[in-house]
């Protein structure tokens, strides 16, 4: 599908969408408060602190910001000076309530399902690095991070244009999910050294390392996935833990 900033000099590196129950007015209001300085980035944002992406605390996020113009910046962090790697997005196309394109990023389009329905598109592009092999790698090495961070930003511009003015929504389901996600890949390179003989070394190796990719990339990042995966391979690994200490 075009969207606007399309352009053959860039490589399209992802396009992901998510369903929004409300109209096209209601989620541009919080679309255009991307920034640092302005609504956040509505993703991890203990994770973007953790790297040095400072953004302006807001205990209940409102639509404060009534417009986004081309030449805006859409910043990072307001202390760049702490920021592992400073970055901002400059605005390089406006179409009110319907679509943006920022430098760096990409495209973000709000398409109307309904009256009460509004389909909110992301397009990510970057520039083709053909020659660097470097900056290739660097490039493969940030998408699965990316993925990460842009669902939760769509899922969070979701939750508040869904609850409308002065929401509250609580990190403490994201830090959980995250936590999980963690705690089970150390769990699993513990199960991998730990195993004994091929069915587990390969087998069942392969079997919780795949289940746990799925709790990453296929479902919802909610703690019941992530918290249910350290359970699953906390039981592989006591199961081992006592095959060993009966075979002794």
């Amino acid at each position: 599908m075009p969207m606007a900033g399309d352009n053959k000099d860039l490589l399209v590196t992802a396009t992901r969408a998510i369903t929004i129950n409300t109209s096209k007015a209601e989620v541009w209001k919080w679309l255009i408060q991307l920034g640092a300085d302005r609504g956040g980035f509505y993703s991890y944002s203990f994770i973007e602190e953790a790297l040095g992406y400072e953004t302006r605390y807001q205990n209940a996020i409102t639509p404060e910001f009534k417009e986004i113009k081309v030449g805006d910046l859409v910043r990072g962090s307001i202390n760049e000076k702490h920021s592992i790697v400073p970055y901002s997005f400059k605005v390089l196309y406006v179409k009110p309530e319907e679509s943006i394109v920022l430098d760096k990023w990409g495209t973000f389009l709000l398409k109307s399902i309904s009256d009460e329905q509004t389909r909110l598109i992301v397009r990510s592009q970057e520039v083709a690095n053909k020659k660097n092999i470097w900056m290739s790698i660097s490039s493969y090495l940030e998408i699965p991070f990316h993925f990460i961070m842009e669902r939760r930003l769509l899922m969070g511009i979701k939750a508040r244009a869904e609850a409308g003015e002065s929401v509250k929504l609580s990190p403490a389901k994201d830090i959980i999910w995250f936590s999980g996600v963690v705690i089970s890949g150390f769990l699993i390179c513990w199960f991998v050294y730990i195993a004994i003989g091929v069915v587990q070394s390969i087998v069942i190796s392969s079997i919780l390392s795949f289940f746990w990719m799925c709790s990453i990339w296929l479902v919802d990042p909610i703690p019941l996935y992530s918290v249910s995966m350290v359970l699953v391979v906390f039981i592989a690994i006591w199961v081992t833990i006592r095959s060993k200490r009966g075979g002794v």
